[in-house]
């Protein structure tokens, strides 16, 4: 443990917080707004004193805040790891990129941060799909800032490019003859990508397919590919029409594993993944990705 003054030792948590659910802390999210970092496992109203840490987190030096810029107000700070959280965190034994930079985490696009943190809130609801049901939680994930590290390279008609997915999570499923794994590669779109790369995107997850990528970047034998999307219905049908085109002009028949959902906020985690909110390229009957 690092030495520090006693004031701040109850404020830990929120770095790092753990419980009988999926531990969700502003090290697993990377950047966070305090609502986020309170949803997971802290009770309703509890708000006011997440911000209370992360204001005597950020006097100490532990982490930093910054806000995306707005046309008439400002949004919700959003944190970051500052140089005192990472050295607390390596001690602590975390996995923590040598080359973090905490000025990194701020003053970026606004439609990058806004990404991120629409992202994050898809892995909370994962993360709290245990307690709307207790034969599906969610394991363990991986979030797109630690996929960048070592992305997926395609090779298509003699081009290469990287697949970054956006997370990836691991559920369980408890069933009567035991768990079954159900792994998920998450996209969300925010209806901001062009065509040309939005396809582009699809044609990369169609070699990371057909060459069976999943097997090493995951460490599975099968895989299932969710698109979310804040941008309405008329971007979700957009997207499986382009997916769909990518599939026809590739010649192969890997439609079955593309689900695609149009998000409603905020998330409910049963609804989302428990509940028949995801499309198929096959038929327009909403399915539920984990079975129902």
């Amino acid at each position: 443990m690092i030495e520090t003054p006693f004031a701040i030792t109850p404020a830990y948590d929120v770095l790092l917080r753990g419980s009988d659910q999926m531990p969700i802390g502003l090290h697993q999210l990377q950047v966070a707004t305090a609502e986020q970092l309170c949803r997971p496992h802290y009770a309703r109203g509890s708000l006011k004193a997440v911000q209370a840490k992360l204001r005597v987190l950020e006097d100490h030096g532990f982490v930093r805040h910054d806000a995306i810029p707005t046309k008439f107000t400002r949004s919700p700070y959003y944190y970051a790891l500052d140089k005192l959280g990472v050295q607390y965190l390596q001690r602590a034994g975390m996995d923590i990129n040598e080359s973090f930079r905490s000025e990194k985490e701020v003053d970026k696009h606004s439609l990058f941060m806004e990404h991120t943190l629409e992202l994050n809130d898809i892995i909370i609801s994962a993360a709290l799909l245990k307690k709307a049901n207790s034969n599906y939680w969610l394991d363990s994930f991986i979030h797109e800032r630690v996929l960048k590290r070592s992305p997926y390279k395609a090779i298509w008609q003699g081009g290469s490019f990287s697949l970054i997915p956006d997370t990836f999570l691991d559920f369980r499923v408890r069933l009567p003859d035991g768990l079954r794994r159900v792994p998920v590669v998450v996209e969300h779109d925010r209806g901001t990508e062009e065509q040309h790369y939005f396809r582009r995107r699809i044609r990369a997850y169609i070699v990371f397919l057909q060459n069976e990528g999943f097997k090493k970047m995951f460490q599975t034998k099968s895989i299932t590919i969710a698109f979310t999307t804040s941008a309405g219905v008329s971007r979700l049908g957009r997207m499986r029409e382009w997916t769909w085109q990518e599939l026809q002009a590739s010649g192969d028949n890997l439609g079955v594993v593309f689900y695609f959902a149009d998000l409603e906020r905020p998330i409910d985690p049963q609804k989302l993944w428990l509940s028949p909110s995801w499309y198929r390229l096959e038929d327009n009957k909403p399915v539920a990705i984990l079975g129902g």
